[in-house]
């Protein structure tokens, strides 16, 4: 089976250090795939969903709060404003984390004001969505 390395570091941590065969990252202008021999490439992430299938065909699903992917050779480098495994999201703090963002835009009382209301729900949902794939 064709493989490479990938590497998703976040500011605070590496958070996927692993040979696998495929994966699938949130590129800003949509999702885009990478194999074995891609060629070199970089790209800007947006935030979503990445998807890796290890070697033993089993997929995993990691957050990213946007950043940059770097394909070169038989690596990629995935460099993360923030990034989380999504075994490791805490869903009920997400979904908290959304809907204090929903009441900030609203107008409600909120811990958040409604400029920072706008990123967070995109990063809420995300996380959100991470989790729930691998339950």
């Amino acid at each position: 089976m064709a493989q490479f390395f990938l590497s998703v570091v976040a500011p605070d941590k590496a958070v996927v250090e692993e040979n696998v065969s495929a994966l699938i990252a949130p590129g800003t202008e949509g999702y885009f795939g990478v194999m074995a021999g891609h060629v070199p490439v970089i790209a800007a992430l947006k935030p979503g969903l990445l998807e890796y299938t290890d070697l033993t065909t089993n997929r995993h699903y990691v957050y990213v709060g946007g950043g940059f992917a770097e394909v070169q050779g038989d690596k990629v480098t995935i460099l993360a404003d923030e990034a989380e495994r999504a075994t490791d999201i805490d869903l009920s703090r997400a979904e908290h984390s959304l809907e204090e963002a929903r009441k900030a835009l609203r107008g409600e009382d909120s811990t958040i004001n409604s400029l920072d209301a706008v990123v967070e729900v995109e990063r809420a949902v995300n996380r959100i969505k991470a989790a729930r794939a691998v339950r």
